[in-house]
């Protein structure tokens, strides 16, 4: 059996920067506890990245807050959450995925091609809850079906409390484990 743990877009702008809020900062601590306490075959990290053409996408329409521009401070990962991955496993193990969306059909293509079983489990912690992490938990789910995807619920933020819950429900009802 292996266990993969996906990190979503654990970078400054969504904790600290012009994204950021006190939800999506505690969950730090408990992002770092799962890397260091966990025993995972794999890491997998995600950066949502942007570019200075940001605010002509669309998403820059909808959203025109500019972040995580790539090779800026907000595009960074968390030092914090950067320092516990490296320190605890090999770089041949640990993979970042730069995505230009919510979700990533990179890391899915990924997640098909690792040849992933019915006995293996794909951990997801990470930011945002409702937009971010269940766009690339459900994608996860498309691509390797019969593999067990779980959520670790505390290990997770979003814009608002409620907006975490919400996202939990749903996932919850596409046959996600919620731990």
């Amino acid at each position: 059996m292996k266990k993969i743990l996906i990190i979503i877009d654990m970078q400054n702008d969504f904790i600290t920067g012009c994204l950021g809020n006190k939800e999506c900062e505690a969950v730090v601590k408990n992002v770092v506890d799962v890397i260091n306490n966990g025993d995972y075959s794999n890491v997998i990290l995600t950066r949502d990245t942007h570019h200075d053409n940001y605010p002509d996408t669309q998403e820059g329409r909808k959203l025109p807050v500019p972040h995580c521009i790539k090779n800026t401070e907000g595009w960074e990962i968390n030092k914090q959450v950067m320092d516990a991955v490296n320190s605890k496993y090999n770089h041949k193990d640990i993979h970042i995925i730069d995505k230009p969306s919510f979700g990533s059909l990179e890391l899915a293509a990924f997640l098909g091609g690792m040849k992933t079983y019915k006995d293996d489990e794909i951990d997801f912690v990470g930011v945002c809850t409702g937009i971010c992490v269940i766009s690339n938990v459900l994608l996860a789910k498309a691509a390797v079906p019969e593999t067990k995807i779980c959520v670790i619920e505390n290990a997770c933020a979003c814009v608002t409390p409620e907006s975490h819950k919400t996202a939990i429900e749903a996932m919850k009802t596409c046959q996600v484990d919620i731990i």
